[in-house]
């Protein structure tokens, strides 16, 4: 981890544990450690790698969770307090650049992306290309609520594989039902995991 990193970390960790109790920090609950290692960029460590084993358990269907639980998180400035929803009430401004990390996770389910070519043929004489999207997208907003809207394949992150082939002219076959979610750590950099279903 870099000297950034790790005094971003560290800043950020000491900022948590504020307030709590001693019980509560020695618990390290998986949620501190989901927001600790996101906003580092999944460094490599059995905590890291339990907290991202989590978000995916979380996130892999059915049902979709919120990918971070942050009032399970002891932070001594009410956020514990939040219900389990996620819904607003808390007294932290997530619209800090503090929590930067958490409003950029983006999980899209993708419940259908379908293309194909057709036996039929356009006025041009060109095969007719079939597209079909059922995609939902989450995020945290500078509340704290964690919302769904419905989206479409432009959502996707731009690396995915099947956001690349869906709306080519050429019309390679998409057949995808997935989760997908994607984040950004603390330097800016974006990455993704997609889980298929």
């Amino acid at each position: 981890m870099s000297a950034i990193k790790t005094a971003s970390a560290i800043s950020l960790a000491a900022a948590m544990t504020l307030g709590a109790t001693a019980t509560e920090s020695k618990a390290y609950p998986i949620d501190c450690a989901i927001l600790l290692c996101l906003s580092g960029g999944w460094p490599a460590s059995a905590e890291c790698s339990a907290a991202k084993a989590e978000v995916i358990r979380r996130i892999t269907p059915t049902p979709i969770e919120p990918p971070l639980q942050i009032w399970r998180c002891p932070v001594g400035t009410g956020l514990s307090g939040l219900p389990s929803s996620g819904g607003g009430g808390g007294r932290v401004n997530f619209g800090a650049p503090a929590f930067d990390a958490i409003r950029s996770i983006r999980v899209s389910d993708i419940q259908r992306l379908v293309q194909y070519e057709t036996d039929m043929l356009d006025p041009n004489g060109e095969p007719i290309c079939r597209r079909f999207s059922s995609i939902r997208t989450a995020f945290y907003d500078a509340e704290g609520d964690y919302r769904w809207v419905p989206t479409g394949a432009s959502s996707l992150p731009t690396s995915y594989p099947a956001a690349r082939l869906f709306g080519d002219e050429d019309c390679p076959s998409v057949y995808e039902r997935a989760v997908v979610i994607e984040w950004r750590d603390i330097e800016g950099r974006r990455d993704f995991e997609a889980i298929d279903y």
